[in-house]
């Protein structure tokens, strides 16, 4: 991997912000709005608790630590979808600031091709990464439901048979079948997730060829410089990374559902 050099100092607003303001107010106003209301709000919630703790008899160091671990532990979920968010947001800035530096850069006159490619090759990235946690996440599902531990609840029609012998064979029968249609499905959707993630990573693979093609072809390499190439390398890299982050908080949130149940 390169060493690819881009500024961290632009300034621009994410689409969500843009999409929530209207003509008579700016993108900086309504940041600063709302984050005044959430000062606001915490300062009278401080007010709150302050006033609850000099009501509480026996507070002491102690049990304001007992209260802390309590609210820490309770609010680990809401902790870890604000740490996701905010890890989704750093991504995002920088796959723009690699964006904008490639636009700097691009200032031949094969600019509309070359800017053309860069889109092309970052979707199929975003395929094939796509397609690679897809079935990563698909395996932790299956992992889980395919445990020894899972129930399994028989057909309320078996389960009204008098008859002990003739029930515990159907319900033996009916298990095994349904084990089968399971272990089935799963296969066929293994299968088919392995198959999507092998034609997207060669959809990915033929686009960087096309790229470095473009490169070796050139007469004097300015069409599609390496400066540019490591630019549109490193943009591919972040945005598999963005996916990474978002489906590893999907597998985080998927197990932290188990445990409750």
């Amino acid at each position: 991997q390169n060493y690819v050099v881009y500024s961290m100092n632009i300034s621009f607003w994410p689409k969500e912000i843009k999409q929530n303001i209207d003509t008579s107010t700016s993108s900086m106003d309504l940041v600063c709005y709302h984050r005044q209301e959430l000062e606001r709000q915490l300062r009278q919630i401080q007010i709150e608790w302050n006033e609850k703790v000099n009501h509480f008899s026996g507070y002491n160091l102690k049990v304001e630590q007992l209260l802390k671990d309590y609210i820490i532990q309770n609010l680990y979920e809401f902790q870890k979808e604000i740490e996701h968010k905010i890890e989704l947001v750093t991504y995002d800035y920088q796959i723009e600031a690699i964006k904008q530096e490639f636009n700097r850069q691009n200032s031949t006159e094969y600019q509309v091709c070359v800017k053309k490619l860069m889109k092309q090759l970052c979707l199929k990235r975003d395929e094939k990464e796509t397609a690679e946690q897809e079935l990563k996440f698909l395996q932790e599902r299956i992992n889980h439901f395919n445990a020894p531990d899972q129930s399994f609840e028989h057909s309320a029609i078996i389960d009204s048979i008098e008859n002990v012998e003739i029930r515990q064979q159907l319900q033996q029968q009916d298990r095994k079948i349904i084990q089968q249609a399971k272990t089935d499905f799963y296969m066929l959707s293994l299968q088919t997730a392995e198959e999507q993630r092998t034609r997207a990573s060669l959809n990915y693979e033929n686009e960087v060829n096309k790229m470095y093609s473009i490169h070796h072809d050139a007469l004097d390499f300015t069409i599609l410089p390496l400066k540019m190439i490591d630019l549109i390398q490193e943009r591919c890299r972040m945005i598999g990374k963005r996916i990474q982050s978002v489906y590893n908080y999907k597998i985080e949130c998927f197990r932290l559902k188990l445990q409750k149940y």
